[in-house]
């Protein structure tokens, strides 16, 4: 793997300098925490350095085999489409992004990073700006991104050429994919019922939802709308099609579905014998151009 940019190295060492000062002090199990949130952010910018480069054999390490990106636009990538015609870059050099609201969250061998993203063009104009989830897993010490999901702040633009092929037909087949379907769908039940108590069990106190506009809802907005009578006007959810669930380092559980009209991302993490939601994002499915 090449040695990343001056760019990136800089933003590593600045990121590595703000752990440090807040590891001085901490416990032993709070320090190898913010040490592990520190490695995650290095592979974070690691990984947009590479895609920043084109670098498809940097990239390609730094992802797990089994690697999903969806896009603000609702398009659904597999590793192998993604590193073919996405990293790759013919057009003009790629600029590099300024990103912040960033949130860590390590859970032993799997973490959930968001931030907010604003690229820049290549004549150095600022870009769409948009809300990104990245799923990690830590390989042989070695952190990796597993899944990603990007939701613009503006409706996005209609993409342009032929679909990405779907992903193959999922099904749960261990134990943990099958515990992590069984919590996706009693938290689906919950928001459906409008059911308060069974909602509240099923999600972390840092919960937070990124809708398919950009805008944010935490989980205490949420629980007052779930007592709230629902809108005479409110739209009926959509059919699920297309759940999928990646179970990352034992401990996160990555749910991906389609209603249709939006493609939505939830992070679950297992606590004792249980699981609770601490992410939901959706990004818009937008029909591309003819």
């Amino acid at each position: 793997m090449r040695r990343l940019s001056k760019r990136a190295m800089a933003a590593v060492v600045v990121v590595a300098g703000l752990m440090a000062v807040h590891v001085q002090g901490l416990t032993p199990v709070a320090a190898a925490q913010a040490d592990a949130e520190k490695a995650v952010l290095q592979t974070i910018t690691q990984i947009n350095d590479a895609f920043q480069r084109a670098d498809v054999t940097a990239y390609d390490a730094l992802t797990t085999t089994d690697f999903v990106r969806v896009g603000g636009n609702g398009r659904v990538f597999s590793k192998a489409v993604w590193l073919k015609n996405t990293v790759p870059n013919s057009g003009p050099p790629r600029r590099p992004g300024t990103f912040d609201e960033t949130s860590v969250r390590v859970y032993g061998d799997a973490a959930v990073v968001t931030y907010r993203n604003t690229p820049l063009t290549p004549d150095g104009k600022p870009g769409p700006v948009s809300y990104i989830t990245r799923v990690l897993e830590r390989q042989a010490g070695q952190w990796k991104l597993a899944f990603a999901q990007s939701t613009d702040l503006k409706a996005p633009t209609p993409p342009t050429g032929p679909a990405p092929p779907a992903l193959p037909a999922w099904s749960a087949s261990t134990p943990l994919e099958k515990e992590a379907v069984a919590a996706f769908e009693a938290i689906q039940k919950a928001n459906q019922d409008r059911d308060v108590t069974a909602w509240e069990r099923l999600s972390a106190p840092d919960h937070l939802i990124i809708n398919v506009d950009g805008t944010k809802t935490t989980r205490a907005a949420r629980v007052a709308n779930l007592k709230a009578p629902p809108a005479a006007n409110a739209a009926p959810a959509g059919r699920q099609t297309e759940l999928r669930i990646m179970v990352k380092g034992g401990t996160l559980a990555v749910a991906s579905w389609s209603t249709g009209t939006a493609r939505s991302l939830k992070v679950m993490v297992k606590r004792g014998t249980g699981w609770q939601q601490v992410l939901q994002q959706s990004s818009p499915i937008v029909p591309g151009k003819p």
